[in-house]
């Protein structure tokens, strides 16, 4: 079971600064409501970097501790400084058990290592892709989708419309009414295109040969005519 992330919040004063919380440590931020109702908070910036260490945070239901009063929230938006990536203002957007979410899960592929376009084959696996777009209730909400390499063979692909969803999870409408597209590939490698151009060992011989002969007329022409200028 996936570990409950939570981080705790307090309303923010809307009269006070974005420069002066973020002196004192902390990070302004929002949280979208239902009927786009808003509400100013503050965090921590030590515990929503500590959060945002977790690479899949976004697709996550997070708790958010405001008062001793927990929100279910998804983590929306978080700007950051570019001049150290520190965050500097960040957005959640509640969610409850009837909310239905659309929003990009991670992809992580497995059994690479034993995939038979690469093990067998000598191929290369390529991502096409690192996250989907999905739609789901927020209480089904993966945190990703596990990509499975093993009988993929080289010149193949696996597609948006063959990955496997949970129960209760489909691809988003987006993805939905436009051409499918793959996510991975397994396809040759360089170093095999080039041992297919090399010539073979009794082809190059033969080419060799073929070059020294040439320089010689079938009937020694060549020769006659050296003979001929010594002669004068």
């Amino acid at each position: 079971m996936t570990e409950t992330t939570s981080i705790s919040a307090e309303s923010r004063e809307i009269d006070i600064s974005a420069k002066t919380l973020r002196k004192s440590g902390e990070v302004p931020g929002i949280v979208y409501g239902q009927e786009n109702k808003t509400l100013p908070i503050k965090v921590l910036e030590k515990d929503l970097i500590k959060i945002l260490e977790n690479p899949s945070v976004f697709s996550q239901v997070i708790e958010l501790n405001q008062n001793d009063s927990p929100v279910k929230v998804i983590l929306k938006e978080v700007q950051v400084n570019p001049s150290n990536d520190k965050p500097i203002h960040v957005d959640f957007q509640t969610v409850s058990e009837k909310t239905n979410i659309t929003i990009n899960v991670p992809l992580k592929f497995i059994n690479e290592e034993t995939c038979i376009g690469v093990k067998q084959q000598g191929g290369m696996i390529s991502h096409l892709k690192n996250e989907i777009e999905l739609t789901c209730n927020a209480q089904n909400l993966p945190e990703f989708i596990e990509i499975d390499m093993k009988e993929l063979e080289i010149g193949s692909n696996v597609m948006q419309s063959q990955i496997i969803l949970p129960e209760g999870v489909s691809l988003s409408s987006n993805i939905l009414n436009n051409q499918d597209q793959p996510v991975a590939s397994v396809s040759v490698t360089r170093a095999a295109l080039d041992i297919d151009d090399e010539p073979i060992d009794g082809e190059q011989e033969d080419s060799e040969e073929s070059s020294e002969d040439s320089a010689e007329s079938p009937d020694g022409s060549q020769d006659k005519s050296s003979e001929e200028e010594s002669k004068d």
